[in-house]
C-alpha cells in the first residue's frame, strides 16, 4: 500500500510519497503528482527512505518536473535523497553533471548528486 499526502499553503506545498512507489502504483502516483501540480505553484516531493522504489517513479518525477517547468511552477525534491530512492537513482544511472536539453534553469532533479 502507498501513502500519498499533499499539505501546505496553496502557493506551495509538500508531497510525501511512501510505501510501494513502483510500477504497480505508477498510475496512482501519476494522478497524485498531477493533482498536486494543479493545486500548488511550488511543490516539494519527499520520498520516505523505506519506500520501495523502481525506475517508474524516477520517470514520473522527471516528467512532473518538466511539466512544472513548462507551467512556470517550482518542483523540487525534499531532504537529501536516501535509502531505496538513492539506490534506485544510482542504479538507473540518473545522477548527472548537467540537466537535459529542456533544463534551461539548471533545476534538474538529478544534478549535484553522486555522479562521475
Amino acid at each position: 500500500m502507498s501513502d500519498f499526502r499533499v499539505f501546505g499553503p496553496d502557493q506551495g506545498g509538500e508531497l510525501t510519497l511512501a510505501g510501494s512507489l513502483t510500477i504497480e502504483n505508477a498510475s496512482a502516483i501519476r494522478k497524485t503528482l498531477i493533482a498536486a501540480l494543479i493545486k500548488k505553484d511550488a511543490l516539494k516531493v519527499s520520498i520516505d527512505a523505506d519506500a520501495a522504489v523502481d525506475i517508474s517513479l524516477l520517470q514520473l518525477l522527471c516528467s512532473a518536473h518538466r511539466t512544472a517547468s513548462k507551467l512556470g511552477k517550482a518542483f523540487t525534491l525534499g531532504h537529501a535523497v536516501s535509502g531505496n530512492f538513492l539506490n534506485a537513482v544510482e542504479g538507473a544511472g540518473y545522477f548527472r553533471k548537467r540537466g537535459c536539453a529542456t533544463d534551461r534553469e539548471a533545476a534538474c532533479l538529478w544534478t549535484g548528486g553522486l555522479h562521475d
